[in-house]
């Protein structure tokens, strides 16, 4: 019985280690949906963000020239110091498998994403709302 009070313990057990393991693997388990979640609210926003932007370059643009544009390209300035275009360059959406769309008889900007479409006009139709 000295002998066992004498030794000192080294390193876990099998169970400590299989526990902290365990543990591990419940708080990767709650917080990986919580990231994806936060990155889609996060391209959701930026979706947002460029439609409002390329809405109002399309009224803008609507207002000077009595139309709406044939393309966004038309939008974006042809001069190197950004001057003379309604958008300095044409907003990339935040994925790749994503596009704005213009429907050029009533200028709105469209982009979906997730189920949803969104609008430059503020609107939203779809599965995901």
């Amino acid at each position: 019985m000295n002998k066992m009070k004498k030794q000192k313990r080294r390193g876990f057990t099998l169970i400590e280690l299989m526990i902290v393991v365990a543990i591990i693997g419940i708080l990767a388990a709650v917080a990986v949906p919580s990231f994806i979640d936060a990155t889609d609210e996060a391209r959701t926003a930026r979706i947002q963000a460029d439609l409002s932007t390329i809405g109002a370059a399309v009224e803008i643009y609507y207002a000077k020239n009595g139309e709406y544009p044939g393309a966004l390209s038309d939008l974006v300035s042809t001069q190197a110091d950004g001057r003379g275009g309604y958008l300095r360059a044409e907003p990339k959406p935040p994925a790749d498998d994503l596009t704005y769309s213009l429907n050029t008889a009533t200028g709105e900007v469209t982009c979906s994403f997730n189920g949803v479409t969104y609008s430059s006009f503020g609107t939203t139709s779809g599965d995901g709302q």
